[in-house]
């Protein structure tokens, strides 16, 4: 399984993208400013889109990749969401205001984008066995995802969550993870800021590790606001965590 990091970054820059995830060219998780770094031919690869919030660093690419793909698709690109997320994207985003409602374009029955409650695992793209949400705890309805390959790796990603028991037990779960992506928004300092926000410090990121029943093989940081990203490194770097740590980078690709 391919994973190409093309955004991670907690906030905006040169070279610094927001979050979207490129799974073997043809699923993305997240919709951030990364995907505007894909060619034409690239994005018309491109079957899946699952969201892990509305938030607007998570979704901000989504309508221009639609306005690129229009008439060019065989088949609807499906969007999969919390249907609490469905229901944003309609009412404040593609509500012909913001965006054209691409959901009754070119017309219904045959539209370019299609919404997808996720309720369910799914597999749908080449070489990914299973897509299934998980937990998590943010301001506003969030997920994760579990991917499998069709060889048995498993690659997770947190999305945007704080340190939160019912969480914690999601991930106990779901049973072995080769590589956990995992945010960590704000420095230790900035604790009451990121309780408010609902995302992790690396105090409350080594807390969560430390509960899991069993660490994943590996564990990659990502979301780091680059006001903060030397501190936030430096502070997980001291937790001495039981697992690989790896601080992500846009552009960055692994092969699980």
């Amino acid at each position: 399984m391919k994973v190409e990091v093309l955004g991670c970054s907690g906030g905006m820059g040169a070279g610094e993208y927001t979050t979207c995830v490129r799974i073997n060219d043809q699923l993305l998780i997240d919709a951030g400013s990364g995907l505007g770094t894909l060619s034409q031919s690239e994005m018309l690869k491109i079957q899946q889109v699952y969201l892990t919030h509305a938030h607007l660093d998570h979704v901000c690419f989504l309508p221009l990749l639609l306005d690129n793909l229009f008439e060019q698709l065989h088949s609807p690109l499906q969007v999969c969401a919390l249907p609490e997320v469905i229901a944003v994207l309609k009412t404040h985003l593609f509500n012909w205001s913001i965006w054209p409602d691409f959901t009754t374009l070119p017309n219904t029955q045959s539209p370019v984008l299609e919404f997808v409650p996720v309720d369910r695992a799914y597999a749908v793209v080449a070489g990914v066995k299973q897509v299934s949400p998980i937990k998590a705890h943010h301001v506003v309805p969030a997920c994760g995802y579990r991917i499998e390959s069709d060889e048995g790796k498993v690659f997770c990603f947190s999305g945007d969550t704080s340190f939160d028991p019912q969480v914690v037990d999601a991930y106990d779960q779901l049973g072995s993870i080769d590589c956990l992506m995992l945010e960590c928004a704000f420095p230790d300092r900035l604790q009451h800021i990121a309780d408010q926000s609902r995302h992790l410090t690396p105090h409350s990121l080594a807390g969560f590790i430390r509960s899991l029943k069993k660490p994943p093989g590996a564990l990659w940081i990502t979301h780091l606001k680059p006001a903060f990203r030397d501190e936030i490194q430096a502070q997980l770097t001291q937790c001495k965590l039981p697992v690989d740590l790896k601080f992500l980078s846009s552009g960055d690709t692994f092969i699980l």
